[in-house]
């Protein structure tokens, strides 16, 4: 008869205490190693271990850290207020709470207004002795989402770190009408989202070395809102200092949606709406500082009249009031810092938020019926035309050049998405390349991204469910670097091949402020004279690399004769700007 091996264990434990301990011992699982900790100014962290998404490389992960107090009850509408130390360790396994905003996709309220966190990933922690030959190069995520939606933990760093030592950090700031309302004066500013982002800089130089990274080596990087962040944070006085490089895909501060006018308008309207009193600053913050967040955030479906557009009603804006002021100016007015830029556009960038328009032949048809009244708010341009006589006009000019004598339908698809992508991307970003390479001594480099794999952003948009067909979208090229809730490229055969390619693209610019593509792909920057072509890299659908020049990028020309603020005459580069006569 045959005895188990566990029929003998149990005799010797009856036999010998001390034999059955030590076989137990032996038979069980081996404990998993302590989880990672960092000491940070505030407090000690406890973390996780998560794992590249190809090579399984494991990262040190810490979720959920935050850099400012909550922004709620009387900190609401405040700029970001100093972090309190905290007892214990904290657990920062869960990610914090998206900022509350209205999402795009699904028209619903989503998030919490306790939201300052950030995320920090390294795969070399300085307290274990792991780190070998100085500190790691630090690249900061800004997410995008039109400065409405979004959050930093939907964008991680799991094929950026596959091979690449970095420390990467995500952040959260606050969005919509919480995060950039405005009363004009020094009771609420604006702009309180993009000084979150700048706390957020700033606790990452006090704080990132424990991480292993170098807080003299820092690039903030974007697409989108983030993209414009980027920008932003290069004209503002506030940022001095906080980083070294910026990487800006498909959004810049010349981008129409990417600066509010209007904004004290708005927020007067925003607490009419919530049965707030106008006259007074004071009585108008104080009420809303008693109203629901969510009513507050839900508000925002009253400042798009034509589905989701204009999609950033609350938005950066000039501030004339506060001590310490981000944006003191137009951005086309202010000096730079004079630090490297790579900045970007896709083939088809307008599918944000084309997609949504062209997959449904009413919608197009309701484009047609209604154009004059629809245009200026999907291409926001309704509140900087110079002359209001003008709106019919004007609409009419845009369609006659886009469409010629064609009407708005399934048939003309492309031109819809060609009108969006030019006037919402590719004339504003290749303007504020060409504008910033001109004014600094820093060399701007530029990228056109027109590769369509398997996923794509607009993929998210489309009303059938699918964007096969429409092009390269909005946000495509981000998913080659940053590990997005919107594809998984690792996952296709030929898709795959081009993140280390573009993974590449962007250590190389992190280390060096050179971008390198390799295959001896000579990259020139941008010119310093705003005249001349723009200069790019082509990233084809075969997966070549091509220099390329633009002379007319975004369709320039024709936006230029158009009656709109945002075309003022050219900036003199001698000029300079005083931040504090403002």
């Amino acid at each position: 008869m045959a005895v188990s091996s566990w029929s003998i264990i149990a005799y010797i434990c009856l036999t010998s205490v001390a034999i059955c301990y030590s076989t137990a011992a032996l038979s069980s699982p081996p404990r998993p190693p302590p989880p990672p900790r960092v000491r940070v100014e505030s407090g000690e962290l406890s973390g996780g271990v998560e794992h590249t998404a190809i090579a399984g490389r494991p990262l040190y992960a810490f979720l959920g850290i935050p850099y400012a107090s909550p922004p709620v009850y009387k900190n609401r509408f405040k700029e970001p207020q100093p972090v309190k130390p905290w007892v214990g360790v904290w657990n920062a396994t869960i990610a914090g709470s998206d900022c509350i905003g209205l999402n795009h996709a699904n028209f619903r309220v989503v998030g919490s207004e306790d939201c300052l966190y950030l995320n920090v990933y390294t795969p070399k922690l300085p307290q274990e002795g792991l780190i070998s030959g100085g500190l790691m190069n630090v690249i900061v995520y800004i997410h995008g989402g039109a400065f409405q939606f979004g959050a930093g933990i939907g964008y991680g760093p799991h094929y950026l770190l596959d091979s690449e030592d970095f420390v990467y950090v995500s952040i959260n700031y606050r969005l919509g009408p919480l995060g950039f309302a405005s009363t004009g004066d020094d009771v609420l500013p604006g702009n309180n989202g993009l000084k979150d982002q700048v706390a957020a800089l700033k606790w990452v130089q006090r704080n990132i070395a424990a991480f292993g990274g170098n807080p003299g080596s820092v690039t903030i990087a974007g697409m989108s809102a983030g993209g414009a962040s980027v920008h932003y944070h290069s004209l503002s006085p506030m940022s001095v200092g906080l980083f070294n490089r910026g990487i800006a895909e498909s959004g810049s501060a010349f981008c129409g949606w990417a600066y509010t006018e209007n904004t004290i308008q708005k927020t007067k309207e925003l607490a009419e709406s919530l049965g707030c009193p106008t006259y007074y600053s004071k009585d108008t913050v104080k009420c809303l500082r008693s109203r629901p967040a969510l009513a507050i955030a839900n508000s925002l479906k009253n400042f798009l009249p034509w589905k989701y557009n204009p999609f950033s009603p609350f938005g950066p804006t000039i501030e004339t009031g506060g001590t310490e002021r981000f944006l003191t100016d137009l951005p086309e007015n202010l000096p730079a810092q004079n630090v490297p830029l790579l900045f970007s556009f896709t083939e088809d960038d307008g599918l944000y938020p084309a997609a949504e328009f062209v997959s449904l032949e009413e919608t197009l048809v309701d484009m047609e019926s209604n154009w004059n009244e629809i245009l200026p708010f999907i291409l926001d341009y309704n509140y900087t035309i110079s002359d209001e006589s003008l709106r019919p006009e004007i609409a009419q000019k845009i369609k006659t050049f886009y469409f010629g004598n064609n009407t708005v339908s399934v048939n003309t698809k492309n031109e819809v998405v060609e009108m969006l992508t030019d006037r919402l991307f590719k004339e504003p970003v290749a303007r504020a390349a060409r504008h910033l390479a001109s004014i600094n001594t820093s060399p701007v480099y530029f990228y056109e991204f027109g590769y369509r794999g398997k996923y794509s952003l607009s993929d998210k948009y489309s009303k059938s469910g699918s964007s096969q067909g429409m092009g390269v979208s909005h946000g495509d090229d981000t998913m080659y670097v940053i590990k997005t809730q919107y594809g998984d490229p690792h996952d296709n055969v030929e898709d795959s091949k081009l993140i280390p390619v573009m993974v590449n693209m962007w250590s190389s610019f992190a280390k060096t402020g050179v971008p390198d593509v390799g295959n001896s792909v000579v990259w020139s920057p941008v010119s310093t004279n705003p005249s001349d072509p723009l200069k790019l890299i082509k990233i084809t659908q075969n997966q070549t690399f091509e220099q390329q020049e633009y002379s007319n990028p975004g369709n320039y020309n024709f936006w230029s004769t158009l009656p709109l603020t945002e075309f003022p005459a050219p900036i003199n580069p001698s000029e300079t700007i005083n931040h504090n006569e403002l």
